[in-house]
Parts: structure tokens; C-alpha cells; sequence
């Protein structure tokens, strides 16, 4: 069972279910890690190893990566907003859910503290966040504008 963890922190700390599952991991086991608290169920199909980053953690349960001054602190080139958490979503990102509880919708509990992130374009970087320059590029507009949404 240790292997699923190396797995899982090969991927960046967070793996899709169908990953696991071509390393030969059935959803069965995946629960029973789950129900023994040896990794974190972040959303339907996604899991992570229980040592990831609490940032990281909230970004995807909304269903998105870390992006803005979120994704420049996970960079290490910045602090992170002590006040919001930066997320990006693709624009036709749907089923977007609280930070705290992957199954609540966010559209019905809405949080203050989510500044989400909506892209157009496909965007560099990883699982986890956006690359640096996309992360200045979504830095300067959202301090520019004061919106709480940008659309790059």
C-alpha cells in the first residue's frame, strides 16, 4: 500500500482515480486508504497524499488549480493573500464546490474567499498551479481591476 503514496507524489500529490487504477489500484482499495487515512479524497475521482499542501488542497476541491498571488506563493515568488485563495477554472469549468466540503456547490455557498480565475486559453503549468508568468499576467489585472473575476 506504501506504493500508492509514491505514486500519488510522483503526480504532484494529487491523482485522478483512473491513474491509480492503471497502476492497479481498484476503486475498493482506493476507499479502503481513504477509511484508514492514508490519503484524502479531494473530489469525485481525485485524491491526494495527506501531507499536500493546504492551498492546494482547497484549490482543487473547488475544481481548479492555484492561480494569481496563490500560484506566485506556491512558486515561492511572493506571500500568499492572507484574505483569498486564487483559483483557476477553464471557462466552461462546471460543478465548482466549496473549498472546505467537496460537496457542497459552490454557487450555493458562496465564499468571499474565493477569488476564482476564469481562463479562455489553455494555460502552462502543472496540476497544482499555474506557471509563473500566467500567474503575473492574473496578478496584475486582479490588483489593477479589484474584481473579484478576471477572464484572460
Amino acid at each position: 500500500m506504501h506504493r500508492v503514496l509514491t505514486i500519488i507524489r510522483e503526480l504532484g500529490g494529487i491523482a485522478r482515480l483512473s491513474e491509480l487504477a492503471s497502476h492497479g489500484y481498484s476503486p475498493e482499495i482506493i476507499g479502503m486508504l481513504v477509511d484508514y487515512g492514508r490519503i484524502i479524497r479531494v473530489r469525485k475521482g481525485w485524491y491526494a497524499i495527506t501531507d499536500t499542501d493546504d492551498a492546494l488542497l482547497r484549490a482543487w476541491r473547488v475544481g481548479g488549480r492555484l492561480a494569481c498571488v496563490s500560484a506566485l506563493a506556491h512558486h515561492g515568488l511572493g506571500e500568499p493573500d492572507p484574505l483569498a485563495l486564487h483559483v483557476s477554472v477553464s471557462r466552461t469549468a462546471s460543478r465548482l464546490r466549496t473549498a472546505h466540503d467537496y460537496r457542497e456547490r459552490l454557487a450555493e455557498h458562496p465564499d468571499p474567499a474565493i477569488i476564482v480565475h476564469w481562463t479562455r486559453r489553455p494555460v502552462l503549468g502543472d496540476r497544482r498551479a499555474v506557471d509563473a508568468e500566467f500567474a503575473r499576467e492574473q496578478a496584475a489585472l486582479c490588483r489593477s481591476s479589484g474584481a473579484a473575476h478576471d477572464t484572460l
